[in-house]
This record gives C-alpha cells, structure tokens and sequence, in this order.
C-alpha cells in the first residue's frame, strides 16, 4: 500500500495517534529515517499552521500521503479561506512569533506549493527519496 488518506476531525487531534499512523505508514514503504522525520515534521507543522493561523471554523482536514520509487507527497486539504504566503528566505529571527515553520517547510521539502481549492486551501509537499 503506497497512499495513506486521513479525515483529520477533533476526536483525532485528540488521540496523539496521527505521528504514529504517519510513521507507521513511512516505514511500512521503506522512507529511511531522517526523511520519516523531514516528513512527519513538516506535516505536523502544516496542520499546526492551520489551527493556529485560519480565522474560519476548520470543519475537517484531509491529509493523504504517498511514497513511491523517487518521490513522498503530502496533500493537506482544509475549508479555510486561501491566503497567499510568502516564500522565507532566511530563517526567521528566534524571537520572531511566526514564520519558522513555513520556512523549515520550504528548506526540507524539495517542493512545496500552496494553492485555492473548491474547497478551501490545498498544500502539496514533495520530497525525493534518497
């Protein structure tokens, strides 16, 4: 099995359940390890982004996950509203309040694209396999 679908809702959030399904997943296709933890991290980040930085009621997120031969790719599809986002260039200052996840995303992953659904907001992050 190459893809991994999730229907995060809060009962899920709430579980601490989601690092171990992804990591789980990760290993089950073969990811060597500091990609499991390039992944996992991004990926936690991203949802955290949309809990913290969306003003609208997130219904539910969809993540899905695949891994094949060259390549891991994360969907993350949310209901809030688009907003276009900067690209980090240098990492943000430590006492800056925002912006290291956004720019540790755009360091480790070898694309990341942001985009309007129908439904809300679409992120895509993709990785080549070492």
């Amino acid at each position: 099995m190459n893809s991994l679908k999730l229907n995060l809702s809060d009962c899920v959030w709430s579980s601490n359940l989601l690092c171990k399904e992804l990591e789980q997943f990760l290993e089950q296709n073969s990811v060597q390890s500091q990609q499991k933890f390039k992944v996992i991290t991004c990926v936690m980040e991203a949802l955290s982004n949309v809990l913290e930085h969306t003003n609208s009621q997130i219904e539910e997120v969809i993540v899905i996950l695949h891994c094949n031969n060259d390549r891991i790719t994360v969907d993350l599809l949310d209901n809030s509203p688009y907003t276009p986002l900067d690209d980090q260039i240098s990492c943000p200052s430590p006492l800056s309040l925002s912006g290291r996840g956004l720019w540790i995303m755009q360091n480790w992953m070898d694309q990341v694209r942001y985009q309007s659904s129908v439904a809300g907001t679409h992120l895509r992050l993709s990785l080549l396999r070492s």
